[in-house]
């Protein structure tokens, strides 16, 4: 009887790793795809396909076929039994074998022949499966998942140079000042929010946040001063980010942003409100503020899971809402609706 395997002893290490490749959500590569295209050739399959897998998803990377289904839930997924065991696993027979009896997807795939192999970090984490699908069943005991094992290996070390360029670039993505995302960091992080809030259909929340009056502050206190308010801001736009996927950044002079993917209106307005509340309690001093203190408009826009909305769509609504919040006196937030 099949029964959802728990999450393995390494999972946080295991996510971490995952979340800072940053490879969930991005184009296909050749790199990859020619691993998969070695596996289907070398063991006859039908379908190869290489599966991260987080904490609710598994996403394909790379598949020999376009009707393998670009991701799918994690508690239904086969490769869910490799990341939990950290082994390679072969169903001789999916349809037939004891272990998948109950599975919800099993009974509906074309394909009754499954072998795969783990994708294994230095510290033993299982982030990926590689794994062959056959139509027709074969004697588990009569493979051999050497080269399959080979093959992963081979990922993986691709895996391991994607994880050290991103590395990389998000050294050349990063604020120098406050820490955070820069614009083109931004950029990259919200084009890769908007893809996966379509792929998974779930809202999307972006907040547009400007320092008010903060072209004043620096006439009055000097762009030291200026400085020293980006770097407290900065501070507490960061500590709003509580998820893996949560993106803050400086994509401007005074102009911040933070991406919140699975996050609806009541969502993004409570962190709006924490924001603008820690901001209050930080008491910076500002000659020509509101209130003789710094202060922060935000203007927000949530995604509908059912609208195909581009990322210049959602800047430019949310622009829109942070115009209205400095049209209503500023220190406030604004929805757009």
């Amino acid at each position: 009887m099949f029964v959802v395997p728990p999450p393995p002893a390494n999972e946080n290490a295991r996510l971490e790793f995952l979340h800072a490749c940053g490879i969930m959500d991005t184009p296909r590569d050749e790199r990859f795809d020619r691993v998969t295209r070695l596996a289907a050739r070398f063991y006859q399959a039908d379908v190869a396909f290489l599966g991260f897998i987080d904490e609710r998803y598994q996403w394909m990377k790379s598949a020999t076929s376009d009707g393998v289904a670009p991701w799918i839930e994690r508690d239904k997924s086969v490769c869910q039994i490799v990341i939990a065991s950290g082994e390679p696993l072969v169903f001789g027979d999916m349809r037939t074998d004891p272990r998948l009896d109950g599975h919800p997807v099993v009974p509906y795939l074309p394909f009754r022949f499954y072998a795969g192999v783990p994708l294994l970090t230095e510290d033993g984490a299982a982030v990926a499966s590689l794994c062959v699908l056959k139509r027709d069943a074969q004697d588990a005991s009569q493979v051999d998942l050497g080269a399959l094992t080979d093959l992963g290996a081979v990922a993986m070390d691709e895996l391991e140079l994607w994880r050290h360029n991103r590395e990389l670039a998000h050294l050349a993505e990063t604020c120098a000042l406050t820490g955070l995302r820069n614009g083109r960091g931004f950029d990259t992080a919200l084009d890769r929010a908007v893809l996966r809030a379509r792929r998974i259909v779930t809202p999307l929340s972006l907040l547009l946040i400007d320092l008010d009056y903060f072209k004043l502050l620096n006439d009055a206190r000097g762009h030291q001063a200026g400085d020293d308010v980006l770097r407290v801001f900065g501070r507490i736009l960061g500590s709003a980010v509580r998820r893996p996927d949560d993106v803050a950044a400086r994509y401007g002079g005074e102009e911040f942003a933070l991406i919140l993917p699975d996050t609806d209106k009541a969502g993004a307005t409570d962190v709006a409100r924490s924001i603008r509340k820690a901001v209050a309690e930080a008491a910076m001093p500002h000659p020509h503020g509101v209130g003789e203190r710094v202060t922060a408009s935000v203007g927000i826009v949530v995604s509908d899971p059912s609208a195909a909305l581009d990322s210049e769509t959602l800047i430019a609504r949310a622009d829109t809402a942070l115009y209205r919040a400095k049209q209503s006196g500023r220190d406030c937030c604004v929805v757009d609706e």
